[in-house]
C-alpha cells in the first residue's frame, strides 16, 4: 500500500485522524497568536480558546478561537487592531488547515 507524505513547516506527516489533526491545528493556531502577544486562556471544555492581549481592558478585545469550526472570531465592535489581528490568525491558519485535513482519512465503511 503506498503511503502519501507531505510537509508543512518542515513536519513530515502521514495520514492523520480527525482529532489527532484538530491538536495540531490548535498547537499551531496557539504558537502563532502566543508570537502576537496574545495570552490564551482555554474554556475549560475543550470547545474554544480565548487570546486577549495583555493590555486588553474588556473582552469585548479578545479573539475567540473555535476548535471545531477552526477559525477566529471578534465582536463587531471590538478594536481595530482586534479585528486585523482576527483577520491575520485566520489568512494564516487557512493554508494550515486545509493542508491537515488533506491529511485526513475517511473510515471505512463496515458491512
Amino acid at each position: 500500500m503506498a503511503q502519501c507524505w507531505s510537509y508543512i513547516h518542515g513536519i513530515k506527516l502521514i495520514s492523520m485522524n480527525k482529532k489527532e489533526i484538530k491538536n495540531d491545528i490548535t498547537r499551531e493556531v496557539c504558537a502563532f497568536v502566543t508570537n502576537l502577544g496574545y495570552i490564551i486562556d482555554d474554556d475549560g471544555f475543550h470547545g474554544s480558546l480565548t487570546f486577549m492581549k495583555p493590555g486588553a481592558k474588556t473582552h469585548d478585545d479578545s479573539i475567540e478561537w473555535n476548535r471545531s469550526y477552526q477559525s477566529a472570531v471578534c465582536l463587531n465592535w471590538s478594536s481595530d487592531e482586534t479585528k486585523f489581528d482576527c483577520a491575520l490568525i485566520d489568512k494564516y491558519m487557512k493554508p494550515i488547515i486545509e493542508q491537515y485535513n488533506n491529511q485526513c482519512q475517511p473510515k471505512r465503511a463496515t458491512a
